[in-house]
């Protein structure tokens, strides 16, 4: 599997719908939403009223990462919008275990975050309730940061853990990302790649041309 994610936190928000529409004729696969409320990290980003204008936009999958300290309040609202997906925190106060549950109560596809500090072991006992791993390639919280090192290691021992617990789960990455980091992380065994500066930077259809090419694709 090889999936493109575009985080519209790089986009232009005098311009959403048209960068939108732009990433989804260059080939993007998935629109990514990172909501933060100012504690869980310091920034403030955008709501469920952002995903609500998105999803009137574009018919591709929303997939919605929670920066949140409470992130199973947001699951109601976000599943009535018609996103696809949530992901949330290993490392939110109190554990991860009542959003997972809301999320899948909802009917949506569930997903566990970890920060670059957080080992993959910690993701072992949730294995069964996510249906993908996000892994964070640099601190959360704001965009255009470089790519950690040691990410690729973990990526690899994320996919070492999935296949010796038998979870079909799929491994995104999220930071940092572009046409020179990308066939790392793919070598290592991600499968969804979160970019923001590398879409909507620039030329948009140039930018997914150069990613497919790094990424061995047509």
């Amino acid at each position: 599997m090889l999936e493109f994610c575009a985080s519209i936190l790089a986009a232009d928000f005098a311009h959403l719908g048209q960068d939108v529409g732009a990433a989804e004729a260059a080939g993007v696969d998935v629109f990514h939403i990172d909501v933060m409320d100012g504690h869980f990290v310091p920034t403030i980003s955008f709501g469920p009223l952002v995903a609500r204008a998105l999803r009137g936009v574009t018919a591709k999958p929303l997939d919605v990462h929670l920066m949140v300290e409470v992130p199973q309040q947001f699951v109601p609202e976000l599943a009535a919008i018609g996103v696809d997906r949530i992901s949330v925190h290993r490392e939110v106060p109190g554990g991860p275990d009542a959003a997972l549950a809301a999320i899948h109560a909802a009917g949506l596809k569930a997903g566990l975050v970890l920060n670059p500090e957080t080992p993959v072991e910690a993701a072992e006992p949730y294995l069964p309730l996510c249906d993908q791993i996000l892994l964070m390639t640099v601190h959360p919280g704001r965009g255009g940061q470089a790519y950690l090192p040691g990410s690729s290691e973990k990526i690899a021992a994320m996919r070492a853990l999935l296949q010796k617990a038998g979870s079909p789960a799929i491994i995104q990455v999220d930071g940092g990302l572009n046409a020179k980091t990308l066939p790392e992380a793919r070598a290592a065994g991600a499968d969804s790649f979160i970019m923001g500066s590398a879409v909507f930077g620039g030329d948009i259809r140039r930018n997914l041309q150069q990613l497919r090419q790094a990424a061995g694709m047509p």
